[in-house]
């Protein structure tokens, strides 16, 4: 069963985790890319929760990001192979403890050697899948033009990465070399949020991270808000360009988010400023509960295959009226919460998404009048940790 198919009680959730914490694993460690909201994203925020909360259950747990584990290597190689870090992750292994667990959510900066070199150290190792970044060194499996990508293979990879000093037959070989590693790949427990991400690897349902925001009284204008990264794959053009075709005065958009340059250039952050009419503001990473307390309306015009977006949970958690692309990944994690579903964009081919005469049309209905909804309930953090807790157990207990 997935570590969180059910919420549960705390209290059933506590006793559990208590259990597994007594018999099971005497420490685990969180591996993430990051564990800022800046570069972590989702993913940071997630693993900075779920260590806090084992903690908090009597699991000596502690999240590090690659950056932690020293200087890192350079070059293509250095997507698949870190040796510095993947040994110095194997040191803090040797003081976790007799029954360690090492739980590796991103290999990002952090190398596919590490789950050797911590298994060796003696520790048992679990993956989470959140993304593409295991199969597509871009991470997304969308390409330097903004195509998406059919899949990792060696001339089609070579071709996209050359432009980042990856040179054509030596290219071919390196990422050969990488593909190969990623086949080495075998942890103890592999999951996934999302089936698409990962085949064959165990399903687990993320929980909801952060306690519902109150809405707070409103007359004015429909609010509509923006949360995510502002890079092409998340659309946020989209809801910029659908915002600026209402009338003047008719409603505002927040936009709230961290500010990374796509492939190497910033011209799309560039471009995406200069388009911000008046009513629409563009706001830096923090707290969102917040914003989800002083909006209407969520935006989630993503262009490509999401994970399990915590921000469609967190906005439906709040009870908003949501308008989202119908990418993989979106409607599981809404389940049945009523949204608005717009047509995603081909499978392959230009990084298109819906039309945008489509989200223009949604955003005028809302302008219209929007309908709040009854809060949806997702798994807690707790009874997730906990969940968690118990597999670990599992792991380690004598074969």
């Amino acid at each position: 069963m997935a570590p969180d198919a059910g919420s549960g009680a705390p209290a059933g959730a506590a006793a559990g985790a208590a259990a597994g914490v007594t018999a099971g694993a005497t420490g685990v460690i969180h591996v993430a890319h990051a564990l800022d909201g800046f570069e972590g994203g989702g993913v940071g925020r997630y693993v900075r929760a779920l260590a806090g909360a084992q903690a908090a259950l009597g699991l000596s747990a502690i999240a590090v990001s690659s950056a932690d584990l020293g200087p890192a290597c350079s070059g293509f190689r250095a997507t698949w192979d870190q040796p510095t870090r993947a040994s110095r992750l194997a040191g803090l292994v040797s003081g976790a403890g007799p029954r360690p667990v090492v739980h590796v959510h991103h290999f990002s900066g952090l190398g596919f050697g590490a789950v050797a070199a911590v298994r060796a150290a003696g520790a048992r190792v679990v993956v989470t899948t959140h993304d593409y970044w295991i199969d597509c060194p871009r991470g997304q499996r969308v390409d330097r033009r903004s195509q998406v990508c059919a899949g990792p293979e060696p001339e089609r990879c070579a071709s996209c990465l050359r432009p980042d000093g990856l040179p054509g037959p030596l290219g071919r070989g390196r990422v050969r070399e990488r593909m190969s590693a990623v086949r080495r790949l075998d942890p103890d427990l592999w999951l996934t949020v999302a089936e698409h991400l990962c085949a064959g690897a165990e399903l687990v349902d993320l929980p909801l991270l952060q306690l519902p925001a109150v809405p707070l009284p409103h007359d004015g204008p429909v609010r509509f808000l923006f949360v995510g990264t502002l890079i092409p794959s998340k659309g946020v053009d989209l809801a910029v360009e659908a915002f600026r075709a209402l009338p003047a005065g008719a409603a505002t958009l927040d936009v709230v988010g961290p500010t990374p340059a796509w492939h190497g250039s910033t011209r799309f952050l560039e471009q995406l400023r200069t388009r911000a009419s008046p009513g629409i503001t563009l706001h830096p990473p923090g707290d969102t509960r917040p914003w989800y307390a002083r909006s209407d309306v969520l935006l989630f015009p993503s262009r490509w295959d999401e994970g399990c977006p915590l921000v469609l949970r967190e906005a439906a958690s709040c009870g908003l009226h949501v308008l989202s692309s119908d990418v993989p990944g979106a409607r599981r994690a809404l389940g049945d919460y009523p949204a608005v579903w717009l047509p995603s964009g081909p499978p392959q081919g230009a990084l298109g998404g819906p039309p945008l005469t489509d989200w223009v049309l949604a955003l005028s209905k809302c302008v219209r009048g929007v309908l709040r909804h009854p809060p949806a309930r997702f798994p807690t953090l707790e009874a997730h940790a906990a969940a968690l807790i118990e597999r670990y157990a599992e792991l380690v207990r004598p074969r």
